[in-house]
């Protein structure tokens, strides 16, 4: 059943005041490149504690990440606000069917029907690399051009081990 004329006029204004409320709060226009000492008001991090700066810098990436969740929010926002004007809105883009006006109701930028992005959220959790075999040790590596420190230590030696040391001085030579 496709959305009536007052439907969509009631989910264009529940768009627009989402839109409304993400730009008066100022959570998507902070400047990332920022200096973290123009942040913290300090003319210099250097007779800061590290725990202080650790803290700072702590607070600076939660600050970023949900500065980067609202503006991708406000981009579906504006993207649904599109689908309205084009007659797209509450069709699934994967495919073409209706999205529950349920969902709609939860989720007014919503562009997949429930079943649809799961199916997207599974794709893109099959395509991530296992931990396990990111950190695999050096017979069984996925790929050769990783290589730890030890296994070039153990490879070529280090300016310490006594190979380096009799090959770089000619005087020690026996014979």
């Amino acid at each position: 059943m496709a959305l009536s004329k007052e439907e969509l006029q009631n989910f264009k204004k529940q768009l627009l005041d989402l839109k409304k409320d993400l730009l008066d709060s100022g959570a998507t226009t902070h400047e990332e490149n920022i200096a973290l000492t123009d942040e913290t008001g300090e003319l210099t991090s250097y007779d800061n504690h590290f725990a202080d700066m650790a803290s700072e810098l702590d607070q600076r990436e939660k600050d970023i990440t949900l500065e980067d969740a609202a503006r991708e929010r406000l981009s579906a926002i504006n993207t649904a606000l599109d689908r309205i004007r084009e007659g797209t809105y509450g069709i699934c883009i994967d495919t073409g069917e209706e999205i529950n006006k349920e969902r709609l109701e939860a989720i007014p930028y919503a562009i997949r029907t429930k079943e649809a992005q799961d199916d997207l959220e599974a794709a893109k959790e099959d395509s991530r690399p296992d931990d396990e075999a990111t950190f695999e040790t050096p017979g069984n590596r996925v790929d050769d051009r990783i290589r730890t420190a030890d296994d070039l230590q153990n490879e070529h030696g280090n300016s310490t081990s006594e190979t380096y040391l009799e090959e770089d001085n000619p005087d020690n030579k026996e014979e």
